[in-house]
């Protein structure tokens, strides 16, 4: 579980920083550069927490059942729940409205089919698991 210290900075400078975390995020360099800036950036874990978040939201708005989305992410009831909510209050309104812009412009792929190869099984070991990521080339 991430830490975040008890001592905050001044609103007005957490505010901007974020802003400058979020050009260098969208406006600089390539695709592989943004991926190194993340990478140098986020923890292990943070990504993964990132990634998931992301995951369900993605799943969510492509009508997948909140099973599929446990089984597949390998995330709680309650979790999924939670972002659930979310969706409906609007909070990641703008997250959803891409996901269905790239459905109708036919950007999209198959996210489902992508994680069940990336996401070993509860069986798996992690030798396997790490031939298989290997194969697949991440």
């Amino acid at each position: 579980m991430p830490h975040v210290s008890r001592h905050t900075p001044v609103r007005k400078v957490s505010d901007r920083t974020f802003e400058l975390l979020v050009a260098c995020v969208t406006t600089k360099g390539s695709a592989v550069e943004r991926r190194a800036f993340f990478t140098a950036l986020l923890t292990p874990t943070e990504r993964i927490m990132f990634s998931k978040r992301f995951a369900i939201i993605y799943m969510l708005t492509k009508g997948h059942s909140f099973d599929t989305i446990q089984e597949t992410l390998r995330v709680s009831p309650s979790t999924i729940a939670r972002i659930w909510v979310a969706i409906q209050k609007g909070k990641y309104a703008d997250i959803v409205g891409r996901v269905q812009k790239r459905r109708k412009s036919g950007e999209d792929f198959d996210l489902l089919q992508w994680l069940t190869d990336l996401v070993p099984p509860m069986s798996m070991s992690k030798k396997q698991y790490a031939a298989r990521m290997r194969r697949l080339g991440l």
